[in-house]
């Protein structure tokens, strides 16, 4: 019997609030993960909690969509939701990051299920015509959620606590629960196959390593190390088993023989490069706004609204013209080309000085460019499916779409640190090899210059000052240009100052292994290397004298030249006997006691002013080099962003190819539900 329009309506309904907490959780926890990570500790693992979410729901969506085909959809559906419920009450327990990772990843097998699931049931309950109408709704639901994740994942975080980011999708997920349990139709297939265990076993085999191999290459391994290219060849060698066996099974998991379809293949196709091509205009354009622009983390999210407008405008929009119209090959062709000219213009005007107003009406453009596909793709997919394939057929677009954005979000990700690192070493001092360090999460990459200098200026003063922790801590710091760390001495300046205060009292009593190590000291006043006379204050005065009663013009003038030389005026006019010369050595002594005093005093004086001064230079000098460095890595990322662009632009233009040779039918059906497969 066929569903009620009531049954259809809450179903949807059910469905959608499904649908939309998957899309919602791929943003909300990156707000959280600082928090996260903080609490639970093990930062090393930070990337795992994306990772583990990111393979799981990639490689449940076509296992899914196969169980679809063999089993009531309501049943599957129902498992689905179970499944990402379950995993996110267990993810907002976790006490540590290994409990985090493995409960995001059974959270994932449930998120690729709902996305695989929602576009199926779509094919199942209404005819190709009219399901443009709410595959439009999917992807405005997607923008939606894009735009509520962040704000939403940081107001939980900062008020509640990072696990409400998990627990939020309890209530809204029992109310879909509700609904589809509640009103949703069986949907069962018309007959039953064996299902394909090893098939699905050989697709996590290839899957799982092609998608390692892309997460880490460029990031934590580089491209060409034994990790990153054994776990390609693992995939190319599971890729090519896991042909071999679909191809042998008279019911496989996928049935390959409907790329053979022209329509079908060429969609899966042109998803597999819009992937890219999304993700290029997305995830890198809040480091543009943030670093380049100048603009918070809040205030980004405001300013790429226009970006999510734009793709639930474009999304809807296009869904209405498919439903209106039948045809959609115009419309595609037509956006993938206006997309295009888009990214061309990006490559070619972006700078640093383009004004703020203008980046974020290109940001809306892009989005509507991006609209159609984003709702359209799966519809002209579904068209050229088997009933009986629809399920596998459909989330296998999905699962294109998401090995397409992997390896994509990899090649443009490896062009902005390439870019950075090039601009960075060029006004790093000294060319240092080691830039500042690039963070990845699940929304892109970012650089916190301000951070990391604001860093080294609370360490720098204390480090000089005597600080030990500070003084470690900066040595071993990359940021640190060498020039300033060759300043840099254990216990700091006071510790500086007492060592020179210990050798000049010893130099002023006569040590010559002290006066020449206070000669080679760079950090010495030059007024006090005036005092330091061969043998000390009180031989060394001797010995001039001696010299100048002999005659020596040279030594009377040096003699005079001394601090104290004016006071021995008399005894150069009337040189005393040699008898009397025992006396004249006791006042010596006693001079040079009054020099080593005074020289003490003076040095903690000079320590006292060098404690102010030095600290206040080093910290000038520091700021020269985070202003060059903010240039560069301005520069840095607008260059990125410009080439970015232009592999968007190719990805795009791949596509527009594939959807070049799309056929141009008209889609089926009129208003009103589909009748049920049972």
């Amino acid at each position: 019997m066929n569903p009620t329009p009531q049954e259809v309506r809450f179903t949807m309904t059910g469905i959608l609030l499904g649908l939309f907490l998957a899309a919602l959780d791929q943003t909300i926890v990156s707000t959280a993960m600082p928090r996260i990570v903080g609490e639970l500790k093990g930062a090393e693992y930070y990337a795992w909690v994306t990772t583990s979410y990111l393979l799981t729901s990639t490689v449940s969506a076509p296992i899914f969509g196969r169980l679809t085909e063999l089993f009531s959809r309501k049943t599957i559906l129902l498992w689905a939701v179970g499944l990402f419920l379950l995993g996110s009450a267990l993810s907002g327990l976790s006490q540590n990051m290994a409990e985090l990772i493995l409960f995001r990843g059974l959270q994932g097998v449930g998120g690729g299920a709902l996305f695989a699931l929602a576009l199926t049931t779509i094919a199942v309950l209404f005819p190709p015509r009219e399901r443009g109408r709410l595959a439009g709704a999917f992807g405005a639901l997607f923008g939606l959620s894009s735009a509520v994740g962040p704000w939403l994942g940081g107001l939980l975080t900062d008020h509640l606590s990072w696990r409400w980011v998990f627990y939020i999708n309890m209530p809204v997920g029992a109310v879909a629960l509700w609904f589809i349990l509640r009103y949703m139709p069986r949907l069962r297939p018309g007959h039953r196959e064996p299902f394909d265990f090893l098939g699905a076993l050989f697709l996590i085999l290839w899957t799982v390593p092609l998608m390692l191999a892309f997460s880490w290459g460029g990031s934590t391994y580089p491209w060409g190390s034994p990790v990153i290219l054994g776990l390609l060849g693992s995939a190319l060698v599971g890729l090519g088993a896991w042909v071999a066996l679909e191809r042998r099974l008279s019911h496989p998991l996928f049935d390959l023989s409907v790329f053979q379809r022209r329509t079908f293949s060429l969609s899966a196709a042109a998803a597999f490069f819009y992937g890219p091509a999304f993700l290029g205009a997305v995830a890198f354009l809040p480091l543009y706004l943030q670093v380049v622009k100048g603009v918070s983390a809040s205030q980004s999210g405001v300013t790429v609204l226009p970006l999510t407008l734009g793709v639930m405008a474009g999304s809807i929009g296009g869904g209405q013209l498919v439903a209106r119209l039948g045809r959609y090959k115009v419309l595609l062709l037509g956006s993938a080309l206006f997309l295009l000219a888009l990214f061309l213009l990006l490559h070619f005007f972006l700078a640093v000085g383009t004004p703020l107003a203008l980046v974020v009406f290109l940001f809306f453009l892009l989005g509507l460019g991006l609209g159609p596909a984003q709702s359209v793709l799966n519809i002209v997919a579904q068209s050229d499916l088997p009933k009986e394939r629809m399920g596998s057929g459909t989330s296998m677009v999905q699962f294109t779409r998401q090995i397409g954005s992997t390896m994509g979000i990899a090649l443009l990700g490896t062009v902005l640190a390439q870019s950075l690192t090039h601009h960075l070493q060029g006004a790093f001092p000294g060319g240092n090899a080691t830039s500042p360090a690039m963070v990845r999460s699940g929304e892109g990459m970012a650089l916190d210059l301000d951070r990391e200098f604001d860093r080294l200026e609370a360490l720098l003063p204390k480090a000089l000052k005597g600080d030990m922790a500070a003084y470690e801590a900066l040595r071993a710091d990359p940021f640190l240009p060498e020039a300033l760390k060759a300043g840099l001495v254990p216990g700091g300046l006071p510790a500086q100052f007492g060592r020179m205060r210990s050798l000049l009292v010893q130099a002023l009593r006569g040590d010559e292994e002290a006066r020449q190590r206070l000669l080679r000291e760079p950090g010495l006043p030059p007024e006090y290397r005036a005092l330091l006379l061969p043998g000390g204050v009180a031989q060394g005065t001797l010995a001039l004298l001696e010299r100048a009663w002999a005659g020596d013009e040279g030594a009377k003038s040096a003699l005079l030249a001394l601090p104290w030389g004016r006071g021995l005026a008399g005894l150069l006019s009337a040189p005393p006997p040699p008898a009397l010369r025992a006396q004249v050595l006791a006042r010596l002594k006693a001079l040079e006691a009054e020099v080593v005093a005074q020289a003490q005093a003076g040095l903690e004086r000079a320590q006292a002013e060098a404690l102010v001064k030095v600290p206040e230079e080093a910290l000038s000098r520091l700021r020269e080099v985070r202003v060059r460095l903010t240039q560069a890595l301005k520069e840095g990322i607008v260059e990125a962003l410009r080439r970015i662009f232009l592999f968007s632009a190719l990805f795009t233009g791949l596509a527009a190819s594939a959807l070049l040779f799309l056929p141009d039918r008209e889609l089926a059906g009129g208003l009103g539900p589909r009748p049920s497969l049972k």
